[in-house]
């Protein structure tokens, strides 16, 4: 890698650090291959990315891959070149953290441009927004365009030129779709070409993984980009390195290593480092340093790794080590200068503590693999005011379950565990059927939330359903003329109902706030029934009265709700009850307020 310094202050120029995000099957690994020049692609399962790695594509590179475009817009690069990292889903550019921000300094968010907006493009929309990191979006498949004709390798401006109308209206079409989807979302978008302002505005590149169609066009923007407005973020002096651990795997012959990007400073194979680890972070003294070939794909290369005595940021670099099998996907890597070891220790658990949860708050469980999975969840979480009570790396254990357990007697909605891509361990799972414990468990964030808050709205709802049964219900009804059938012992008499519902064993109330008695029986074409809702006419006996006396016909008469339940009907579960029933309550309350206390009901 070329060595850089600014000219101004001297320092030395890093590689701006771009990853690629997308929904599944939307070309992610297919546009990387179409530069890189390697097989890694038809070498995956299913053509759906794997595995995780990075690629450093060099200046030189980038200027052969833009030709003619780069000249035409004038643009001379003063950085090294770019490392791309290529994600299947969002998992590394979760583990692309540090404290409050993102590793990344670029994002490509590929779309296909022929679906449009897609699950995991909105998840990845979501962790862009919430790690304020600038992006720029690859319209990705135009080839499969009706009618278009394929001109490989073209810039854009060139194959564009050439299709027929029917053609480049079609993709203008599904360019305004997507500019349309992120308006939804509250951002501007244009096609590249007519952005005025990269700073305001999302760049949208059309592209073809397959043909090669638009690629010198991504790579013009992503570069100038990142030179344009990044200049003074990828600034660095020559300290001890920084870094974050993108993956952690078994290597044949080496044993447990870990993929590090390096953003800040420079990585010797004579240092010690301080990782993030399960339990704590561990101090390591690093056996060999391993780099892959400029433009070799780390995690699939054509020849093995080269060792090295040092890696200056920004690169992709495996640390082999013992005593890397506690280390975590997603945490801080320092180097640890001697005598400086307890300060960066301090450091490293300092900002491992900084987003783990453990509190005695009701809510839910989150257990997840990685550090910056569980960084990026929780904060989606906390956007939508769900309280977690615990969030942790590792599998589900027998002590989540007992606490999930806990809340449940307390808020049900909360007594869950969600799971993105954990696992749950056979006493926990003895543990959740004994205690009827939902689990959620989905490798989409998205999903995993969604099928989540579903599930809460329905046990709010059943919790509320099931509480209404313990409540008296309001009800009205009017004794009709006429229909008096026995005056006393029990009085009979024939009444419309109003509103609401009357049971037999209510207390009935005249509108003086007067009791009369309770309903004994309620009779429907003779023959007894247990509820008469709103305009039924029915015969009720009521013991106590004497028509003529206590009651008269036409009069009105109310069941007696009691004060506690009333203010629940109307404030807790006003959803639950209709209006008609509402109108009743506040004609209850009046009659409360004038007879009993003008407070009742409040």
């Amino acid at each position: 890698m070329s060595k850089i310094i600014d000219e101004k202050t001297g320092k030395r120029i890093r590689s701006p650090i771009g990853v690629i995000l997308g929904h599944v099957d939307s070309g992610k690994t297919s546009l990387l291959d179409k530069v890189r020049g390697t097989a890694v692609q038809a070498r995956e399962a299913a053509g759906i990315t794997q595995h995780v790695g990075a690629s450093f594509f060099p200046s030189e590179t980038i200027i052969d891959v833009c030709g003619s475009l780069m000249k035409d817009a004038k643009v001379k690069l003063n950085i090294p070149g770019v490392l791309i990292v290529d994600t299947p889903g969002h998992a590394a550019f979760m583990n692309l953290r540090k404290r409050g921000a993102s590793v990344a300094d670029i994002a490509i968010l590929v779309v296909d441009c022929l679906r449009g907006f897609q699950a995991q493009t909105y998840e990845s929309l979501d962790i862009l927004r919430t790690r304020k990191t600038p992006f720029i979006i690859a319209a990705n498949k135009i080839d499969r365009i009706s009618s278009w004709k394929s001109n490989p390798d073209a810039t854009f401006s060139e194959t564009y030129a050439k299709q027929i109308q029917k053609a480049s209206e079609d993709l203008d079409n599904r360019i305004y779709e997507i500019m349309g989807e992120l308006s939804e979302i509250g951002m501007r978008g244009d096609r590249y070409d007519k952005v005025k302002d990269f700073t305001k505005e999302i760049a949208i590149v059309p592209t073809s993984a397959k043909t090669g169609e638009g690629i010198a066009d991504l790579f013009l923007v992503l570069s100038g980009l990142t030179q344009q407005f990044m200049m003074e973020k990828l600034e660095y002096s020559e300290g001890p390195g920084v870094g974050t651990v993108l993956e952690v795997k078994d290597e044949e012959g080496l044993g447990t290593t870990v993929d590090v990007i390096l953003y800040d400073g420079v990585l010797r194979k004579t240092d010690q480092v301080i990782i993030g680890g399960r339990e704590k972070p561990a101090l390591i003294k690093i056996r060999a340093l391993l780099e892959p070939k400029d433009l070799d794909e780390m995690r699939d290369p054509k020849d093995k790794f080269k060792g090295v005595d040092e890696v200056y940021a920004s690169a992709g670099v495996k640390i082999a080590a013992q005593g890397l099998d506690m280390a975590l996907a997603g945490a801080p890597i320092r180097v640890a200068p001697p005598g400086k070891e307890d300060e960066v220790y301090a450091e490293v658990e300092s900002e491992i503590e900084s987003f783990i949860i453990e509190t005695k708050t009701n809510g839910i469980i989150l257990k997840v693999d990685t550090l910056g999975s569980l960084e990026a969840i929780v904060d989606m979480i906390k956007e939508k005011n769900i309280p977690i009570q615990k969030a942790d790396v590792g599998d589900v254990n027998k002590k989540d379950v007992i606490d999930a357990a806990i809340v449940a007697e307390k808020t049900p909605e909360f007594a869950s565990i969600l799971c993105f891509n954990a696992n749950i361990l056979p006493d926990a799972q003895e543990e959740i059927e004994v205690n009827e414990i939902t689990v959620f468990s989905n490798n989409v964030i998205y999903n995993l939330i969604d099928d989540y808050e579903r599930w809460m709205l329905d046990t709010i709802e059943a919790i509320k359903v099931d509480s209404l049964k313990d409540l008296r219900m309001p009800g009205k009804v009017a004794i009709l003329p006429n229909h008096t059938f026995r005056s006393s012992k029990p009085a009979i008499v024939g009444v419309e109902v109003l509103g609401g519902k009357i049971h037999p064993k209510l207390m009935l109330i005249r509108e003086d706030n007067r009791r009369v008695g309770r309903i004994h029986q309620i009779q429907d074409s003779q023959e007894s029934v247990q509820e008469a809702t709103k305009g039924k006419q029915v015969a009720i006996s009521i013991r106590g009265p004497t028509v003529g006396r206590q009651i008269r016909e036409g009069d009105v008469l109310y069941i007696d709700v009691p004060e506690k339940h009333a203010v629940l009907l109307m404030k807790k579960y006003r959803d639950m009850i209709t209006n008609d029933d509402a109108k009743i309550l506040e004609e209850l309350a009046a009659i409360k307020r004038e007879h009993v206390s003008k407070y009742w009901g409040w």
